[in-house]
């Protein structure tokens, strides 16, 4: 009983829980996205073998190898939803993408014919985004149910669930004795979500890499990420009132629960790439790159409340006329923790025929399911002190999350001189299991931390992407336009160990954006 002790004493006692962190939390940190310049997201930064472009830096350090001129770019990026969650929602916001610098430097050596330098701006993950998810029939059940699953079948509880029983949304069950035995939730009808995020992945790049007799590359970077990220939602349970003159009521809101969450911290990796011209006298390129898992320093705050008009008479609960409020009102020190997401591997082919078509393919191969996460020492109270491996949390993750396969294709076309023409399709395979769930049930004292229930299965993801590109023999300005697709089924919470299912409800993360970028080389 230590756990839901100490629990408990943390909800009434300071309030503001620091957020557990989760596989769909920690899934936020290894992005599945295209975002860089415009001439990479044109060509659905299929780069990797063909070079010379700023943002390969991040995706094969090999690529800035192939520069023979130093290069200075800048992009922005302006990106809206495909999907209002209403009318009045403002989804559209200008960003800024990337800043850029190479330094090429000729070399006298015999073999080594240029060492190059860079350092690069590149926003790795854009989290403005928002949805609601209306769910008009949950059958009876409710997320009531599951907090109260906890109480019942656990040594310990959450701080939803500690609120939740004060809110008097947890119908205690006596015994013979006048004691408490158990704990039913409500009955519930109808539900509705909505979620709201923003921030962002900043992620700085530092390179070295070399030209050997123009046939081999080779590269190495140094990445630094800062994540700004904030969560705001609400969500709300309906159903059916009975009245002691025998009317009725349908649609009466039983409860609204408000959450808001923050994570902030940094973290930094390492990449090794290589270009090899395998066939002289050939444009023909092979591009083979390995990324280290980014080990992630990150501070997590929640804050919760609940309206509720709930109130217990006799050992029964009834719902009144009006509601009061259960929230969090005390500072309490912020959870520290440690993310160290999977490998990476890529592969890429490239080639360009004449001065006119450049055309490549990459393949990357990473398995979310080796995410792992641990705390730092903790001194709070001492509770989380020396604990630097979640072993419960890593096992939920390798149950949630799994290998994702990704394939980027790309072409550029010059119609003139001075004018190109680019395409590019992105596959990225999901990385949630079929089945997954975010089961509380999980000893992870990481789930002393958590206020919310919700989670989404997101699905597989397909990018496609234009390009038109303006050069001179020193500026250049090119644009692109990409339609991100994807999907996915939303869960208000876990129906696992409840009598029936829940049926997700479909919500629509599709995402449309403009990239503009300037550069100019000397």
């Amino acid at each position: 009983m230590k756990r839901r002790f100490f629990v408990i004493v943390s909800a009434l006692t300071f309030g503001i829980f620091a957020s557990a962190q989760t596989p769909y939390l920690n899934a936020l940190y290894s992005t599945q996205d295209l975002i860089g310049d415009a001439r990479y997201v044109g060509m659905g930064g299929a780069t990797g073998a063909l070079g010379a472009n700023m943002s390969s830096i991040s995706v094969n350090p090999a690529g800035i190898g192939l520069y023979r001129r130093s290069d200075v770019a800048m992009s922005i990026s302006v990106l809206t939803q495909g999907e209002k969650p209403d009318l009045n929602a403002d989804m559209t916001h200008l960003s800024f993408d990337q800043l850029g610098y190479v330094f090429s430097m000729p070399m006298d050596g015999a073999h080594v014919k240029y060492l190059n330098f860079a350092l690069n701006y590149k926003k790795k993950a854009n989290f403005n985004q928002s949805y609601i998810a209306d769910n008009h029939d949950i059958g009876g059940l409710s997320q009531t149910q599951q907090m109260a699953d906890l109480w019942n079948n656990t040594s310990y509880s959450t701080p939803l669930a500690d609120l939740m029983y004060e809110a008097y949304l947890l119908n205690p069950v006596y015994g013979d004795d006048g004691t408490t035995e158990s704990f039913d939730g409500l009955s519930s009808e109808k539900n509705l979500s909505d979620r709201t995020t923003e921030g962002r992945i900043d992620n700085f790049d530092l390179n070295m890499s070399m030209n050997i007799d123009n046939r081999f590359f080779l590269g190495f970077t140094l990445g630094v990420d800062n994540i700004d990220y904030y969560s705001y939602s609400t969500y709300s349970e309906l159903g059916t009132v009975s009245y002691s003159d025998g009317s009725s009521a349908s649609d009466i809101e039983y409860y609204t629960l408000y959450n808001t969450e923050s994570v902030t911290g940094y973290g930094a990796n390492f990449k090794l790439g290589a270009i090899v011209f395998p066939i002289e006298n050939s444009p023909f390129r092979i591009g083979l790159a390995i990324e280290s898992p980014t080990f992630y320093h990150l501070d997590y705050l929640s804050a919760t409340s609940i309206d509720s008009p709930m109130y217990e008479e006799d050992g029964e609960l009834y719902i009144g006329t009006s509601y009061d409020n259960y929230s969090t009102d005390y500072s309490y020190e912020k959870l520290r923790l440690k993310v160290r997401t999977p490998w990476k591997v890529r592969a890429s082919l490239a080639h360009t025929f004449d001065t006119f078509l450049a055309i490549g393919a990459e393949y990357e191969y990473a398995n979310y399911g080796k995410t792992k996460q641990g705390f730092d020492d903790f001194d709070g109270d001492g509770y989380f002190q020396n604990s630097n491996n979640d072993a419960d949390m890593n096992a939920l993750t390798r149950a949630t999350l799994r290998g994702s396969h990704s394939f980027k294709l790309g072409l550029e076309y010059n119609l003139s001189s001075n004018f190109a023409l680019r395409f590019g399709y992105n596959f990225y395979s999901s990385m949630y299991k079929s089945d997954a769930r975010l089961d509380q049930t999980n000893p992870s004292s990481a789930f002393n931390y958590i206020s919310t229930t919700d989670f989404i299965n997101r699905g597989n993801v397909n990018i496609f992407t234009a390009g038109l590109g303006y050069h001179t023999a020193h500026f250049y300005a090119d644009m692109a336009y990409k339609y991100r697709n994807q999907s996915g089924d939303f869960y208000a919470f876990d129906d696992t160990y409840l009598s029936s299912s829940l049926s997700p409800v479909e919500v629509n993360l599709d995402t449309h954006e403009v990239f503009f970028t300037v550069g100019y080389k000397f």
